[in-house]
């Protein structure tokens, strides 16, 4: 994407074009690809065709043993075109081979991706694609390592992508993908054996033969991604990314060039206003030697906020229709299996922000730390006084007759931990129902229904039939469920210095806080 963050140098295609835009791209690649030729730029017909050779990359580096690599060539033709933006279509998407040497062995991958195809309108402005879209034949990827095996393939991909300037500063980006036919391979192997000599020297035994290797087969029928942001800040990453780049061979940054860097560093801050990202797995099968699993679906969802003062950032994981093989455990136990599971969860009130700004005017990276003591210290404190607070979404697990979900949110007082949340259950009564019919067998059931019939006894039973318990945790340690004492306050321990950490370490605002305009140090002393 970086390859047309330039403006249009003319209409003509030609080879000093050519040379204007290799100059350009050197920016963020470095003078050093365009000299070896693992970037070229040449004129094809009314194109210009950016080449990328890994063949050339890997001859740049350092001779070494461990890594071996062929990617092969990655080329795309792109054209300026009369509103600013390049036009930029690809019939290739890279593939190739790692081999690698580790203490414990060979492993390698090969990657392969055909009929492939990828075009799009790539705008300058944004320094991103205004619109895209991507598809592909087929994908196969094949790993070998000395514990484990994996061969996966996929079908049918396709891709579309937007992007468009946000009102408020950066960015509105979204990408959706899909391929179908999923199906990944695993051989799990027992690690190689000892060389067969013991710790001190002497013979040892023999070792014993390898057990079977673990084969496990999942399928899917669709594999679906999509990604959004909001206000990403791309034209000023770009900008900071060019300049690493520029200084990459500079062993010292001199005054001014730190000072650059840090001012790039704010400009590309909060990096997002919103960042969210989602996968879901569907007619999910998995092939184990304890037999066949599958779900209707699995997905997971990530939403992130940029570096903010109150940044929220949750995560998600649902499964939904879970099926099970013949396992070993009672029959009975059986319908008390999941087969729907969402946990959501995260946290609120992370103030990230403070710290950024605070890393950034305290960096130095002319000093062994780049980050002081102080400041690591004083961070830490910062984080301690002031931790984000914990929420869980509502979250389930639904079995064949229950439903249980639970939400709420935990916050933390003098670091102890404060919290309340909500738990409620459909169909507990047929649940104990079936463990009461499962003890005329089995009579050890029977200590499980004491303790499920308290819990009904602690419950608020609801008007659509569910059972409720609200359950409060106080930082003194002690319990209420549903407004009824079960454990009282934690022993008072004796107080000590509250605003101090080990060592003697105390919050410096100054720090903290690097917009301020001058540091007052007659009230407080400063960090040790």
């Amino acid at each position: 994407m970086m390859t047309a963050t330039t403006p249009v140098f003319a209409q003509t295609i030609d080879a000093k074009g050519a040379d204007e835009l290799a100059r350009t791209l050197s920016r963020y690649f470095g003078k050093t690809a365009i000299e070896k030729k693992i970037l070229t730029v040449v004129p094809e017909a009314d194109n210009y065709r950016v080449t990328f050779s890994t063949a050339k990359l890997l001859e740049s580096l350092p001779k070494q043993d461990f890594f071996k690599g062929d990617f092969g060539e990655y080329s795309l033709l792109t054209k300026p075109l009369a509103d600013g933006s390049w036009n930029v279509t690809s019939t290739a998407m890279p593939g190739g081979s790692i081999e690698t040497t580790t203490p414990t062995g060979r492993e390698s991958v090969q990657w392969s991706i055909d009929n492939a195809n990828v075009s799009g309108i790539f705008d300058p402005k944004i320094g991103t694609f205004s619109k895209g879209s991507f598809s592909y034949g087929s994908f196969k990827m094949k790993s070998t390592s000395p514990t484990q095996d994996v061969d996966a393939s996929a079908n049918s991909a396709k891709g579309e992508f937007v992007g468009a300037a946000a009102a408020a500063g950066g960015v509105d980006v979204s990408n959706i993908q899909s391929a179908v036919d999923f199906q990944e391979t695993m051989v799990i192997k027992t690690p190689p054996p000892a060389d067969g000599t013991s710790t001190d020297g002497s013979a040892a035994a023999p070792p014993s033969a390898p057990a079977e290797a673990l084969k496990v087969v999942i399928r899917g029928a669709e594999l679906g991604v999509n990604a959004e942001g909001k206000g990403v800040r791309n034209l000023e990453l770009l900008d900071l990314w060019a300049f690493f780049i520029a200084h990459s061979q500079e062993m010292k940054l001199k005054d001014t060039e730190q000072a650059e860097l840090k001012t790039k560093l704010l400009a590309a801050l909060p990096l997002w206003d919103k960042l969210s990202g989602a996968y879901h797995l569907a007619d999910l099968g998995v092939e184990t030697p304890l037999g066949a699993f599958a779900a209707k679906n699995i997905s997971q969802e990530l939403n992130f906020d940029g570096i903010s003062k109150d940044g929220k950032y949750q995560y998600a994981l649902r499964t939904n229709g879970l099926k099970y093989p013949a396992l070993p455990i009672p029959e009975w136990s059986v319908q008390f299996l999941p087969t729907d599971v969402e946990l959501a969860f995260g946290t609120e009130g992370l103030d990230l922000d403070t710290i950024a700004k605070a890393a950034i005017a305290d960096m130095d990276l002319n000093r062994e730390k780049p980050f002081s003591d102080e400041f690591e210290a004083n961070t830490a404190t910062a984080f301690m006084i002031n931790p984000p607070k914990l929420v869980i979404n509502k979250s389930l697990v639904r079995t064949a007759d229950t439903e249980l979900t639970v939400e709420g949110e935990v916050s933390f007082v003098a670091m102890k931990p404060e919290s309340r949340t909500t738990w409620e259950m459909a169909g507990f009564d047929a649940a104990l129902d079936r463990l009461t019919k499962a003890s005329e067998q089995q009579p050890e059931i029977k200590d499980y229904i004491v303790f499920a019939k308290l819990a009904k006894d602690f419950g608020a039973q609801l008007p659509n039939g569910h059972i409720q318990w609200i359950v409060d945790q106080k930082a003194d340690g002690s319990v209420n469920i549903n407004g009824n004492p079960v454990k009282g306050p934690d022993p008072v321990v004796e107080p000590g210095s509250d605003d101090t950490l080990d060592g003697g370490v105390t919050l410096d605002d100054n720090v903290i806080n690097p917009d301020a305009q001058e540091d007052d140090q007659t009230d407080t002393p400063p960090a040790q």
